[in-house]
């Protein structure tokens, strides 16, 4: 099982928001802290969305019960 680069791009900019939170003057961390929960939302969105159709293209190529 893969995860494209949309779920990864999502996560990887989460994690890039947390890293410059340290560096943010106080009054403006909670912009980079609300960013890097956007881009967790978004990236566990995506990574179960592609998981459901993976997991639904593995049903489409079975053969149907019985045969």
């Amino acid at each position: 099982m893969r995860i494209s680069r949309r779920p990864l791009f999502f996560g990887a900019l989460a994690v890039i928001c947390l890293v410059l939170a340290l560096v943010t003057p106080a009054e403006y961390r909670v912009v980079n802290y609300a960013m890097a929960g956007l881009g967790f939302f978004w990236f566990f969105a995506l990574g179960i969305e592609e998981l459901a159709d993976a997991r639904e293209a593995d049903r489409r190529d079975e053969p149907p019960p019985g045969e």
